[in-house]
């Protein structure tokens, strides 16, 4: 049996990547939903002896998980996930240099003949590119239309092959404007989590170790999320 000085030995040997984005003011958001605010309540500045503020956002703020029951009434709510839904191999797809509106199936096969099967319990991420048109409001603009994202069938191929979750570096697994959501209603239907908004999808190899803590907000839909990658040091 593995110890904790096994453990310690392991975790010190890792690089660790932060794939999260800073919650602040001005962060570009889905139109619907509300925006992140702070406001000091306490600080050295009023002659406190401490600092907080009140926050306030949505579940779907920056970087962040959907729990199933997003999309799908009777699916899990985000204090139902296990801890571990979000821990486990990551597989890195880096598709930044085919800027079609919807990934097919056939790039993931093509990616599985070079690189090895994608396994069950795999956490899939998908590295558009996007990231880089990532800014605050008012310049957020490009960041917030015509995103690429996954095709209903290539979400079906994702679920045949009975993933932990999927992420990308865009607002959303689905394509900008697509009708219905198919990915989200497809994977979040069978119980895989989607992250979103990821980031530093460019500093880590093709497979890392995740993992990816949310907020246990009672009957949520999602929570922003500090989510991670390890990798061998250099």
């Amino acid at each position: 049996m593995t110890n904790i000085a096994d453990i310690e030995k392991i975790f010190n040997s890792m690089e660790i990547t932060d794939l999260s984005r800073p919650l602040e003011q001005g962060m570009p958001a889905w139109p619907t939903q509300a925006r992140y605010g702070s406001i000091i309540y306490d600080s050295y500045e009023y002659g406190g002896d401490a600092l907080h503020s009140q926050i306030t956002f949505s579940e779907h703020t920056g970087t962040h998980v959907d729990a199933p029951v997003h999309f799908i009434p009777e699916g899990l709510t985000i204090d139902e996930m296990p801890l571990e839904s979000l821990m486990g191999r990551g597989v890195k797809i880096d598709v930044s240099g085919i800027m079609k509106n919807s990934l097919e199936p056939e790039i993931i096969r093509d990616f599985e003949k070079r690189e090895g099967c994608i396994k069950e319990g795999d956490i899939v991420l998908f590295r558009f590119g996007w990231d880089k048109k990532y800014a605050l409001q008012p310049d957020s603009g490009d960041y917030l239309k015509d995103w690429p994202g996954l095709s209903a069938e290539a979400a079906e191929l994702l679920a045949e092959r009975k993933i932990k979750a999927a992420g990308c570096d865009t607002l959303s697994l689905d394509p900008y404007k697509n009708k219905g959501h198919p990915a989200h209603h497809i994977l979040l239907g069978k119980g895989i989590a989607i992250i979103e908004n990821i980031c530093n999808l460019d500093r880590i190899p093709v497979f890392s170790y995740i993992i990816g803590m949310p907020l246990k907000f009672k009957r949520g839909s999602g929570s922003p999320l500090r989510l991670a990658a390890l990798t061998e040091k250099s």
